[in-house]
């Protein structure tokens, strides 16, 4: 409520990096489906946010199955599945809290050891339902990934097998953060 009124604000945070990927991608998204650009704003402790106020967003996420309000736990919305689009979702996942790095081990007291030649894809959040979900249906699609953990109230899903990691990938077909070109064409 803002001075008695009740008002809607869909909000995203990102890092100041992903400013690019709100502004021609996110942005144009919202302004070709739902005919509304919304607010994007640099700020000074690193983000990047996107703010996009009214009613007619809000119900738009409402009518997928997402709900108003801050989440301690969600599930992947009804609607994803209706539409066959598990896919896209992941990918979108991925894309906003997954990440792609090199294996390396903390054994060594005063240096970590980077191996050059093994990856790590994983993705980590706070929400437990939708993290089992996610496992659960990169299995169905063949991916098999390392037991979801959690530390502190944030849960890991990881794949480390360097073939699921390709099929992940073919399959997922990510295109932000890093391509299966720059990833296994990268020199070692």
């Amino acid at each position: 409520m803002y001075r008695g009124r009740e008002y809607y604000v869909v909000a995203y945070t990102g890092s100041s990096s992903e400013y690019w990927y709100y502004e021609q991608v996110i942005q144009p998204t919202f302004r070709a489906e739902l005919g509304v650009a919304g607010n994007l704003y640099k700020r000074k402790d690193g983000t990047t946010r996107y703010h996009i106020r009214g009613e007619k967003v809000a119900t738009a996420f409402l009518s997928l199955g997402i709900p108003l309000g801050k989440k301690h736990d969600a599930c992947i919305p009804p609607a994803v599945f209706e539409s066959g689009k598990v896919i896209e979702f992941i990918r979108g996942l991925y894309h906003a809290e997954g990440s792609i790095y090199r294996r390396y081990s903390k054994m060594y007291n005063r240096m970590k050891r980077v191996y050059d030649n093994l990856l790590v894809v994983q993705i980590r959040m706070k929400l437990p339902t939708l993290m089992r979900q996610i496992d659960d249906e990169l299995l169905k699609l063949g991916i098999k990934t390392t037991r979801l953990g959690s530390k502190d109230g944030v849960y890991t899903l990881r794949i480390t097998d360097q073939a699921m990691i390709r099929k992940f990938f073919e399959i997922i077909g990510p295109r932000y953060k890093t391509s299966p070109k720059q990833v296994f064409n990268a020199p070692h």
